[in-house]
C-alpha cells in the first residue's frame, strides 16, 4: 500500500514538475515572440458583409528566415512562422484579436482570444503542451458588469478540450497560407 501511495506521490509531482516547465517555456517564447524583432508579413482585408457592414480582418505573421545553405545560394532561404496575429471587427458592435504563439517546430503552445463589445466581452488563453492542453483560462464579463473566471490545470471542460483541438488545426492552416504567401511573393522574382 505505502508503494502504490508513494508510486502515485511521485507521479502527480513528476506531472505537476513537467506542466510548470511547459508553462515556462511558453511564456519565454512570448516574451522572445513580442521582443525580437521578427520579420513580418501583413495581410488586410475589407469586405462588406451582409447584416454586419464592412469587416476589417488584419492578419500579421510573425517569422524567422536563415539562407538553408549559403555556400550554395545566397537567396535559397528556409523560413518559420513564430507568432500569428489576426484582428478584426463584426460591424462598430466587437473587435477581436486572436494570436497563435509557436514554438520551432511550429506547433501551436498558446493561443489568446480577446473580445471587446457591446454584447461581449472575454479573453480566453489556452496552454500547449505536445498538442495537449495543460492549461485553460477564461474571463467572461456579463453586460451587467458581473464577471465569471475560469482557471484548471488538469480536469477541463470537454468544450476546452474541443477549442484546443480546433485552434491547433486553425495554427496549421495559417501556416499553410503562409507558405503559400513566400511561394506567391517570389513568382514574378
Amino acid at each position: 500500500m505505502k508503494a502504490i501511495i508513494l508510486f502515485i506521490t511521485i507521479f502527480s509531482f513528476s506531472y505537476a514538475t513537467s506542466q510548470q516547465n511547459a508553462l515556462k517555456s511558453i511564456k519565454n517564447l512570448y516574451y522572445k515572440a513580442n521582443a525580437d524583432n521578427y520579420q513580418s508579413h501583413t495581410v488586410k482585408m475589407n469586405t462588406m458583409q451582409a447584416a454586419i457592414g464592412l469587416q476589417t480582418t488584419d492578419v500579421v505573421f510573425y517569422y524567422d528566415s536563415w539562407q538553408i545553405d549559403p555556400d550554395e545560394s545566397s537567396y535559397k532561404l528556409a523560413y518559420r512562422v513564430v507568432k500569428i496575429e489576426v484582428s478584426y471587427n463584426i460591424a462598430a458592435s466587437a473587435n477581436y484579436k486572436i494570436e497563435y504563439l509557436l514554438n520551432d517546430d511550429e506547433n501551436l503552445v498558446f493561443y489568446f482570444k480577446k473580445v471587446e463589445g457591446a454584447y461581449e466581452n472575454l479573453s480566453l488563453r489556452y496552454y500547449l503542451d505536445k498538442n495537449k492542453l495543460i492549461k485553460a483560462i477564461s474571463k467572461n464579463i456579463a453586460e451587467n458588469g458581473k464577471s465569471e473566471e475560469y482557471s484548471d490545470m488538469k480536469n477541463f471542460k470537454q468544450a476546452d478540450i474541443d477549442f484546443a483541438k480546433q485552434y491547433i488545426q486553425k495554427s496549421k492552416k495559417y501556416i499553410a497560407f503562409f507558405n503559400e504567401m513566400i511561394i506567391l511573393e517570389s513568382i514574378d522574382k
